[in-house]
């Protein structure tokens, strides 16, 4: 006489309960949503905005992802150093910083590693749309120091860079 299956046998349900945790292991992961959801942020311009300084500016352009808008470098009355970047927007992904860079020697493929002396890291972009504002070091060398750089860690990739020029 042959033993009766169990449809919810031990073994099934292990496995189903592993198969789960594996899928949504994945899911926080790589994060799908995130291709279709796009948080904008619209940060208000300082208060202060008659009373800066603008220094240097430029317009965005795409290098391995769609990147537009302008960064502009101003001084606030207190000396310390701004940077906002308006009408900007680039790939929402994870690990995507700000950074400053020599524009005269990267590519769209160049690496960065923290502490090196060829970049100054500013932050992590807010999001990839909309208007946002960084504070940056005072001793900053606008000389070396020329383009904003949209930078991804994880891809080890330049999305988009703006060259500043002298406002």
């Amino acid at each position: 006489m042959s033993k009766p299956t169990n449809r919810f046998s031990k073994r099934r349900v292990v496995l189903s309960a592993l198969a789960l945790v594996a899928a949504l292991g994945l899911w926080y992961a790589f994060r799908p949503e995130k291709l279709f959801v796009n948080k904008k942020v619209n940060e208000p311009a300082p208060a202060t905005l008659g009373q800066l300084t603008p220094l240097y500016t430029g317009s965005f352009h795409t290098d391995a992802r769609d990147t537009s808008g302008r960064a502009t470098v101003y001084r606030q009355p207190n000396g310390s150093l701004l940077l906002t970047l308006s009408n900007f927007s680039t790939a929402n992904e994870a690990g995507v910083t700000v950074i400053l860079v020599d524009g005269s020697s990267m590519g769209n493929s160049q690496q960065f590693t923290p502490g090196d002396s060829n970049h100054r890291d500013i932050g992590e972009i807010k999001t990839g749309q909309a208007e946002q504002n960084y504070a940056l070091p005072a001793d900053v060398d606008f000389n070396r120091f020329n383009t904003v750089a949209v930078y991804s860690a994880g891809l080890h990739s330049v999305f988009g860079t703006a060259k500043l020029d002298a406002f």
